[in-house]
């Protein structure tokens, strides 16, 4: 028979834990003020919820600063899509956003093989500082993204 033993603050195994703190708090995201920003995308993925809810998590950092910009995934799928307009221009931005890219998005196009062709990709965008319902945090929204027309 196993004998269980609680193990006490002395003999814990974080006596012997080191964390950089600092290289830790920079990857913390922030909440940037409204305005234009250039922008780069750091990590790119498509999440499936067990609900059906699909949605890109894109990690954005700002350009002149480094940080990461505190932002929520985008909705473009799922049950409930065709109500409201939110995942309509979520798609849009996503498709702007690959235009940019390089990629096609004529016909139907598989996520998955191109949400991380969106990795590194640098822009032009209007952060908008927007509120979670659920919560009450505040976070940046990618409100616009400039297109260059002379291209």
């Amino acid at each position: 028979m196993k004998k269980f033993v609680r193990q006490t603050s002395a003999d814990s195994a974080g006596n012997g834990l080191k964390l950089n703190l600092r290289a830790n708090a920079a990857r913390v995201a922030r909440t940037f003020e409204p305005g234009f920003y250039q922008l780069r995308i750091d990590a790119a993925r498509l999440v499936v919820a067990r609900t059906g809810n699909v949605s890109i998590a894109l990690d954005i950092i700002e350009m002149d600063s480094g940080v990461l910009a505190d932002t929520r995934p985008l909705w473009i799928a799922g049950p409930n899509a065709t109500v409201g307009r939110l995942a309509a221009e979520n798609q849009a931005l996503v498709a702007q956003l690959l235009e940019l890219a390089g990629q096609n998005i004529d016909g139907e196009i598989q996520l998955a093989d191109v949400v991380p062709k969106l990795v590194g990709l640098t822009f032009d965008a209007r952060l908008a500082l927007a509120t979670d319902s659920r919560t009450g945090r505040t976070y940046n929204a990618v409100a616009a993204i400039i297109m260059d027309d002379a291209a």
